[in-house]
């Protein structure tokens, strides 16, 4: 991984903005800084001004474990070409069986971890969140939600960052998939895309051509090209690719 404004990576920005790109921000973590409590995420103004000056000249798409009707409101003013919850399963994954299955992990893990006082099951209809923080015990919650993740049907564990758990369907839709149905919908060239945990990965690693793939924090063994080095370096990217942009880019 290059930090995306070393010398080594001139022009990796302004080559991409020439060949009419989607531009693609996961949100937790890349547009907003992480909050010990999610539901207290949200944009700087700074940020959010940015975010809407560029998306009214090049199309920007949010990509979120979040839930769509989350999202909507911590983006409202912006103009943006698409949005994409539950880790890219909605729009496109989002179907009754799918509601039914998450349902069905809710309401066992519910039975089962229930009881532990601090622990938060968020069921976002297509995936779910362990939120589990605030527990007594993190390492045996931990270990022990770890091996109850496995026994549930269609599970994929997604991971998180510090202290939470998220489970989304197996199967062909997630973030990287989200971003390149994105790409074609609206006819672009090529994309960009910036996330900053384990489940933007498989956005990094989507084979669309000429993908600029960046990474908040560095990490070793991630799929991404590039990093930045802390959250608030995307509003320098922003920042950037606003001044790159040209009236080709829409």
């Amino acid at each position: 991984m290059r930090h995306l404004f070393s010398p080594t990576s001139d022009g990796a920005l302004a080559g991409l903005m020439q060949q009419q790109p989607l531009l693609g921000f996961d949100f937790d973590g890349t547009l907003a800084a992480l909050v010990e409590r999610p539901a207290m995420a949200r944009l700087e103004p700074a940020t959010a001004a940015k975010l809407a000056r560029l998306a009214a000249a090049v199309p920007v798409v949010v990509i979120s474990g979040r839930a769509v009707g989350d999202l909507v409101p911590r983006l409202e003013g912006i103009p943006l070409a698409g949005i994409s919850g539950n880790h890219g399963l909605e729009p496109w994954g989002a179907t009754p069986e799918i509601e039914h299955l998450v349902q069905g992990w809710a309401d066992a893990l519910s039975q089962r971890f229930g009881h532990v006082p601090g622990l938060e099951i968020e069921n976002k209809r297509w995936s779910l969140t362990v939120d589990y923080r605030h527990v007594p015990d993190l390492l045996s919650t931990e270990k022990a939600l770890a091996g109850f993740a496995k026994t549930l049907p269609r599970a994929r564990v997604l991971g998180g960052r510090h202290a939470d758990l998220n489970l989304a369907p197996a199967g062909e839709h997630h973030k990287g998939t989200a971003l390149a149905r994105h790409v074609m919908a609206l006819g672009r060239g090529t994309a960009l895309y910036v996330g900053d945990d384990r489940t933007d990965e498989d956005a990094f690693a989507q084979p669309i051509a000429g993908l600029v793939s960046v990474r908040v924090g560095q990490k070793a063994g991630s799929h991404a090209q590039f990093f930045l080095q802390e959250q608030p370096e995307v509003d320098r990217l922003l920042d950037t690719l606003l001044a790159l942009a040209t009236p080709d880019s829409r």
